[in-house]
């Protein structure tokens, strides 16, 4: 196979690096994040319940403790 590009090997045939994604069940929902200490960054809000996604706390890029005996799903 023969690839015409001015991009390098190495960018094209890298491996892509691998995020850990932590899920953690909230009122029938689920947030998707990346793990900071005993907190959560949240990513994206997985719910059916649209009054979900008016809360600010759910707002991508917001900071949520989990509960103390809670542990996030690592998938």
């Amino acid at each position: 196979m023969f690839l015409y590009t001015i991009v390098p090997p190495e960018q094209i045939f890298s491996q892509p690096v691998k995020s850990s994604c932590y899920y953690l069940q909230v009122k029938n929902s689920f947030v998707q994040g990346v793990q900071q200490g005993d907190r959560m960054v949240v990513s994206r809000l997985i719910s059916t319940d649209p009054h979900m996604y008016l809360d600010p706390q759910y707002a991508p890029g917001n900071l949520v403790r989990r509960s103390f005996g809670s542990r996030p799903k690592l998938l």
